[in-house]
């Protein structure tokens, strides 16, 4: 394991003890390529700082009780879990985070105040904490998911919630279709556990771990797709990265510069390149440009 930083390696420290193993100076030391007194300088801030929920028998290291993370918490995660509370509109009887995060998130706010919220809001408590049972223990779930038109039926595999373009998914297995699929949390009205579990394909999990927007397609071959962004909107793309894919490429002549993204649909990249016209062009691939002008025509046709 290459060296890391002090913060990095208590963090992962503090992770292992949390997580109830057994920890031994030598064996850390080595792990991290640092001296068996680093370590022990690391147990003493973790001391410090948590106080004492540590035995130590020899010169191994084990917790007897779990500690909160919430101080290395960055701006990011006090966002998601501004939001979280503000979502399901938690009350303090119901609430599903400790004392000191909430007190964590009050005492921020008065620095950081985050405009962006959800757009949907999602009182069912009693659905969300039975798709956290059945993700926890790969419980298979017959779900009804109203759409606008019906309510339809379906027996899902679920994996994971993701937070994606300001809404909820849940993501898993569709087993009526044997197909991947999205559902919006707020959609589904009714679960039911049907008393099986499933084991989970690698390969859905390392989609999943790969999904930058909900118009991501499971089985698709990535595709490559390159902007040139206009030097005058570059800044833009430098200063954010509008997919975790992003790359900047080249800078041209004129101060052009080149984004790739990598997807699995097209969709995933309309929009965006919409929002910058007429200061992005589409190099490749052409397909993109086509769909493009085919959603603008039915955009300026609904103005007729």
């Amino acid at each position: 394991m290459s060296q890391k930083s002090r913060l990095y390696r208590t963090i992962e420290i503090l992770k292992e003890l949390n997580a109830g193993k057994k920890l031994c100076v030598t064996n850390l030391a080595t792990a991290y390529e640092v001296s068996d007194r680093t370590i022990r300088r690391d147990f003493e801030l973790i001391k410090e700082i948590f106080g004492d929920f540590v035995s130590k028998e020899g010169e191994c290291y084990q917790a007897y009780q779990k500690v909160l993370l919430e101080e290395v918490l960055n701006a990011t995660d006090l966002m998601t879990l501004a939001n979280i509370v503000n979502l399901f509109g938690i009350t303090q009887k119901e609430s599903l985070i400790s004392d000191k995060t909430e007190a964590l998130i009050k005492q921020s706010m008065s620095v950081y105040d985050f405009k962006s919220r959800p757009f949907e809001s999602m009182k069912n408590i009693d659905i969300i904490k039975k798709l956290e049972h059945a993700i926890k223990f790969n419980k298979e779930i017959k779900v009804i998911y109203q759409t606008e038109r019906s309510n339809t039926k379906r027996t899902f595999h679920p994996y994971k919630i993701l937070f994606l373009n300001e809404n909820f998914y849940l993501v898993g297995e569709n087993i009526s279709k044997n197909c991947f699929e999205f559902l919006r949390i707020s959609m589904i009205v009714e679960l039911i556990f049907t008393k099986r579990t499933f084991h989970e394909h690698l390969d859905i999990k390392e989609f999943i771990k790969k999904l930058q927007t909900p118009w991501a397609a499971f089985g698709n071959n990535d595709i490559i797709v390159k902007l040139r962004v206009d030097v005058k909107i570059r800044r833009f793309f430098l200063f954010k990265k509008y997919l975790p894919s992003q790359e900047i490429i080249q800078t041209f002549e004129n101060g052009d510069i080149q984004v790739n993204y990598t997807v699995t649909n097209l969709r995933e990249l309309d929009e965006l390149v919409i929002k910058w016209l007429p200061k992005i062009q589409i190099i490749s691939p052409k397909g993109l440009e086509k769909m493009i002008k085919k959603k603008l025509r039915l955009k300026l046709k609904g103005f007729n």
